[in-house]
């Protein structure tokens, strides 16, 4: 049994698995700047960080992020 997955919501994960890729190949230049702290990259372009990930969620919210986000912990 397959489950089929609407378009818009395959283009949404696939926008999701670009984001994390580019977070992913670019963890180099995130650990300089921001060592144990939530990353979140939309459009593979950093978004926003915190150390509290409820106040990234947060504050995305209110800027109406709510499109494949990827957001990662960065550790040291």
């Amino acid at each position: 049994m397959s489950l089929e997955v609407p378009d818009r919501d395959q283009e949404k994960l696939q926008k999701l698995k670009e984001n994390l890729d580019w977070l992913d190949s670019n963890c180099k230049s995130f650990e300089k700047d921001y060592k144990n702290q939530y990353v979140a990259v939309k459009d593979k372009r950093f978004l926003d960080n915190d150390t509290n990930l409820d106040r990234l969620v947060k504050r995305l919210k209110l800027r109406d992020y709510n499109d494949s986000i990827a957001i990662d912990f960065i550790y040291n």
